[in-house]
């Protein structure tokens, strides 16, 4: 009988992992017909780390499978275009959100993620 729970607890753990995923290539494919850019290493690594620590809350959460159009809802704030326009401070900015955090919003990332890490997932927001 424990055979269940192990079994189980991989599903949802695969689960968990894949389809975040399908939902970031899904929405990066339909939110524009212009080809999208290769990401670097920095960025790829950045990507997988958003997938990991930010994709429940920040990706849009497909409720109509009938309409590949619509995106649905998100938990969090959509980060799509967050650093378009120019601002100097914003990097800054958003790198000290994701270390602290928000109260009763976003947890802080400063203890759970090195400098590094935070600079790769900088990097992969930069593309969206």
């Amino acid at each position: 009988m424990s055979f269940f729970p192990g079994i189980a607890g991989w599903w949802l753990l695969a689960w968990g992992v894949l389809f975040p995923t399908g939902l970031a290539a899904q929405s990066r494919q339909s939110s524009s017909s212009a080809p999208v850019p290769a990401l670097n290493e920095q960025q790829r690594a950045g990507e997988g780390l958003f997938l990991q620590n930010c994709a429940l809350c920040h990706l849009p959460k497909k409720e109509n499978r009938k309409n590949p159009v619509e995106a649905g809802p998100t938990i969090g704030p959509s980060l799509s275009g967050l650093f378009r326009g120019a601002n100097p401070r914003r990097e800054e900015v958003v790198r000290q959100f994701i270390q602290q955090g928000s109260p009763q919003k976003m947890p802080g990332f400063q203890y759970g993620l090195e400098p590094k890490e935070i600079d790769a997932v900088l990097a992969y927001l930069k593309t969206l």
